[in-house]
């Protein structure tokens, strides 16, 4: 795993363990197995290329959710895995990224699914059976830099990226679904690389996206001025204080400019476009909804019984100063009020 996204690894562990939460802990406990595991990693990886090199092609879908950084994401990711008959990158591979249809194969026998918990920590959840960003994965084409991808990718590496999900769908024998706030910026790539694709899309209202970036600054790097989500840049303190704002309201706008430019050129049937708003209110409609969409059938509804209305995060956290400002650039950027 690279950590060159982190401008503070020491100041973010210290941050981790002073804040209480599950996930937050989990994630650090996943990160000590990966170093400790790395020899049995090593050792699998021969018959990891194996059962990737005889896969037979497979036409089960991929299913990934895109979605800027801190637009409800990780929480939708966690309801999808929880509820529709999906495979998906687990915690589980995340100490494994050179064997992880062999090691999953061989470990998720030992996997107990665990109380149903919607709890994250910017975009890690705990247990084992808990679904991944991927990284470790998705890093083998798309490069380390977890906030941009490549302006080329060698056809090569396309054809090694389609064997290797032949080889998952074939090991798990179900649909594949993944949420990585990178793959927003590659929906051409895997439109093109895979024809059963399907993208969904959770959009939020940029004003708390935008507030929730400026909060996760602070919380993963330290500092409000230092780059963290998705197409994100360094902020300079001394030309304005509240320039961070101005950054990330762009970044927002950037990120949802792209996936706007991407979605014209997919079939309507192959990208879903959901509202956070909404899924909060109705997420068993929403789940509902989609597995219409997808798979054309409906889930039954005693599989969707517990799942109860989330809580819509959507309100002012932050000084008025930088509010005021959020809603200034958002007007200017979007042409409306917000």
């Amino acid at each position: 795993m690279s950590y060159s996204n982190f401008k503070d690894p020491v100041g973010l562990l210290k941050r981790m363990l002073a804040s209480g939460n599950r996930a937050a802990y989990f994630t650090i406990l996943r990160e000590g197995l990966g170093v400790a595991l790395k020899p049995l990693d090593w050792l699998l990886q021969g018959a990891e290329r194996r059962r990737i090199r005889r896969a037979k092609p497979s036409d089960l879908p991929l299913i990934l959710i895109l979605g800027g950084s801190r637009s409800g994401t990780t929480l939708f990711y966690q309801t999808l895995a929880q509820y529709l008959p999906v495979s998906y990158f687990n915690n589980l591979s995340a100490p494994f990224p050179r064997s992880p249809i062999t090691a999953g194969k061989l470990f998720s026998r030992f996997l107990r699914r665990g109380k149903k918990t919607f709890q994250n920590y910017y975009g890690s959840v705990s247990g084992f059976s808990g679904p991944n960003d991927g990284f470790h994965i998705w890093n083998r084409w798309l490069g380390e830099d977890r906030n941009a991808v490549p302006a080329q990718i060698a056809p090569e590496q396309v054809r090694d990226m389609q064997q290797f999900f032949h080889a998952w769908h074939e090991a798990f024998g179900k649909p594949f679904l993944n949420k990585n706030n990178r793959n927003s910026l590659c929906v051409q790539l895997f439109y093109e690389a895979f024809p059963r694709i399907v993208f969904v899309e959770i959009r939020r209202d940029p004003v708390y996206v935008i507030q929730s970036l400026i909060q996760s600054r602070e919380a993963v790097q330290g500092s409000k001025y230092i780059a963290w989500g998705l197409a994100s840049t360094d902020s300079d303190p001394g030309t304005d204080p509240l320039s961070y704002v101005d950054d990330i309201c762009r970044q927002v706008h950037a990120v949802e400019a792209e996936l706007d430019e991407a979605r014209s050129a997919v079939p309507d049937a192959q990208y879903i476009r959901v509202s956070y708003e909404s899924f909060c209110q109705n997420p068993a409609g929403v789940v509902q909804e989609l597995s219409r969409r997808i798979w054309g059938a409906e889930l039954p509804a005693a599989q969707l019984s517990d799942l109860k209305p989330f809580e819509n995060t959507n309100r002012k956290r932050l000084s008025d100063a930088e509010f005021e400002r959020i809603l200034l650039r958002v007007n200017e950027l979007y042409g409306q009020t917000a």
